[in-house]
C-alpha cells in the first residue's frame, strides 16, 4: 500500500528561488503562499522544470509528493515544514515587479466570489 501523499499547490513565489545540488542533481527551491492559506509551501524543482525562469511574485502551480516535516527552530520552537516535491510545476504569470503589459480585466460576470460559493 502507498502511503504517499500528491498535492497540487496554486500560490505566489515568497522569495526568489533558490539553485543548490542534491544527490549530484541540480535543483531549485522555491517557498509558495498557497492560494486561501497563510501556509508557506516548501517546493522543490527538478531539473525537468528547472529551465522556466522564476522570480519572487510569479504565480505558479505545482504539483508533486507532498511531506510534512516536525523540527526545532534555532529559538527552541518547534515549528512544521509543509514540502513539494515537485513533478509538475507550470507558471502562470509574471513577476508582479515587472513592467510587463496585462490584459485588461474581463467585463464582470457573475462569478463566486469564495470558494464557499461553488456548489460542490
Amino acid at each position: 500500500m502507498d502511503d504517499t501523499e500528491y498535492v497540487t499547490v496554486a500560490g505566489l513565489i515568497q522569495f526568489d528561488p533558490r539553485d543548490r545540488t542534491a544527490n549530484n542533481t541540480p535543483v531549485r527551491d522555491i517557498a509558495i503562499r498557497a492560494i486561501g492559506s497563510n501556509k508557506i509551501i516548501n517546493v522543490t524543482v527538478w531539473p525537468e522544470n528547472a529551465h522556466i525562469p522564476l522570480a519572487k511574485g510569479d504565480f505558479v502551480v505545482a504539483d508533486g509528493k507532498f511531506t510534512v516535516r516536525s523540527y526545532q527552530a534555532a529559538s527552541g520552537e518547534q515549528k512544521t515544514g509543509y514540502n513539494v516535491s515537485a513533478n509538475t510545476l507550470i507558471k502562470l504569470s509574471g513577476s508582479t515587479t515587472t513592467n510587463t503589459p496585462q490584459t485588461a480585466p474581463a467585463a464582470k460576470a457573475d462569478t463566486a466570489t469564495s470558494v464557499d460559493d461553488f456548489p460542490f
